[in-house]
């Protein structure tokens, strides 16, 4: 499942995956989620880095139990990062 957002001069994308690991439950589907930024003006974000990409995410230490949880929690960490960019 896929979001994407313009934040500012930002564009970014939110992909939330189902998580499969081995302690679920039987029936449950939970979620992770990651973002990439890039610039708008096709600009690098720094020097030459093109875009920026996080790291799987979950909240806190569980997983999102449902794909709009685990996008709007994607979003606002986007929001965050650009919130740094845009201070630099």
């Amino acid at each position: 499942m896929q979001r994407r957002v313009t934040i500012g001069e930002y564009h970014v994308l939110i992909e939330a995956e189902q998580h499969l690991g081995p302690t679920r439950l039987a029936g449950a589907i939970d979620y992770v989620v990651r973002y990439s930024i890039t610039r708008a003006d096709c600009r690098p974000i720094r020097s030459d880095l093109h875009s920026v990409h996080s790291y799987d995410l979950i909240d806190g230490t569980d997983y999102f139990h449902s794909v709009n949880a685990a996008l709007d929690y994607g979003e606002a960490k986007a929001r965050d990062d650009i919130a740094t960019l845009s201070a630099k």
